[in-house]
């Protein structure tokens, strides 16, 4: 029987789903940061929009522990569907974190930075697409290397 876990629904969630994500790993990786109790987690396609940047994982945290937690949940995610980290931006105490895997890029945020920030209005004419998880994903994922944690 799978796992079912209920989204609180909250009214900062007003975004709506304007195509879909057809990258499974992109969605894998969402999927996690839902699962991980991320809210508000948006796939932004923007192929169209910039040659460097395939897709924008955008994912809000209720606080600044939750956001530390998300970050090692963004960074095993993108390993275990073959996305090699680049580089992360964002240390100690702040409040947005960003992880460059060249194609796929995830902004982390506490739900007030995103707000203050505005991430989303920038993205809103791209397709993307709200991602719950309802159960926990399950995905072939990339075994670990040696020297990288489990």
């Amino acid at each position: 029987m799978p796992l079912i876990r209920e989204q609180k629904k909250t009214k900062e969630t007003q975004l709506k789903t304007t195509g879909r994500i057809e990258s499974a790993r992109v969605r894998h990786v969402a999927e996690e940061l839902s699962w991980n109790y991320g809210t508000d987690v948006v796939v932004y396609d923007v192929r169209s929009r910039t040659p460097y940047v395939s897709y924008y994982v955008v994912c809000s945290a209720s606080n600044d522990h939750r956001l530390r937690s998300l970050v090692t949940t963004a960074d095993e995610a993108l390993y275990d569907n073959f996305f090699d980290l680049h580089h992360k931006e964002g240390k100690n105490g702040s409040t947005w974190i960003l992880l460059d895997a060249k194609t796929i890029v995830v902004q982390l945020f506490t739900k007030e930075m995103r707000d203050h920030v505005q991430f989303d209005a920038l993205y809103e004419d791209c397709p993307h697409e709200v991602i719950v998880a309802e159960e926990e994903p399950k995905y072939p994922k990339r075994r670990k290397a040696n020297g990288r944690a489990a």
